[in-house]
């Protein structure tokens, strides 16, 4: 009962979320997955949504977004079973050449790209889920992956990544057991 209850809260945050922010939204990313967590028994699992406010074109093979986001994480065990984290990320997209052969594994007009985040700064709901544990509430989101973006007869552009999700304190903290999610699917729009 006391979880539905925080279920159902969680989804009224979300709702919320969505509506102030997907306004002035360039990007609305869900996301979704999980695995194994690395040096323990345990399995994770996520869902969140991300919201790119700003993006830069450094270069026709470059740019630079930050956003927000949700992010609920859930696990196997027993005890401390989920937690939620309110992100702000700095993101760096790379894009192939034109003449790489990457580029020859999709259609003409899809556009490959590589992304990396850091040194997301993060609130987390709680400093344990499942056996690991951060020192505060107070951790960076990092997440690495490959994505493809896909235009739209509408004019808009489908995005498409799948990538791994991390978080932990970097070490300023003495407990700093990562929480990783080693497959997550991200589908999207960018407006």
């Amino acid at each position: 009962m006391i979880k539905a209850h925080y279920f159902s809260r969680q989804i009224c945050t979300l709702a919320l979320l969505v509506c102030c922010i997907s306004a002035s939204a360039d990007d609305l990313l869900l996301n979704f997955g999980g695995g194994p967590q690395p040096g323990s028994d345990q399995t994770n699992s996520t869902a969140g949504i991300d919201f790119v406010f700003f993006s830069h074109e450094r270069s026709k093979r470059s740019s630079f977004d930050i956003g927000v986001s949700y992010t609920y994480m859930s696990t196997n065990t027993a005890q401390n079973d989920s937690i939620i984290a309110y992100s702000v990320f700095p993101q760096l997209s790379m894009y192939p050449s034109p003449d790489s052969w990457f580029r020859t594994l999709l259609p003409s007009t899809t556009e490959p790209y590589f992304f990396v985040r850091a040194l997301g700064p993060s609130y987390i709901s709680d400093n344990r889920l499942g056996d690991r544990q951060q020192d505060k509430n107070f951790a960076f989101q990092a997440q690495i992956g490959l994505g493809a973006i896909i235009p739209l007869k509408n004019g808009n552009e489908a995005i498409v990544t799948f990538s791994w999700k991390h978080f932990s304190n970097a070490n300023l903290f003495d407990d700093n057991d990562g929480i990783d999610f080693p497959f997550v699917l991200t589908l999207g729009l960018r407006f």
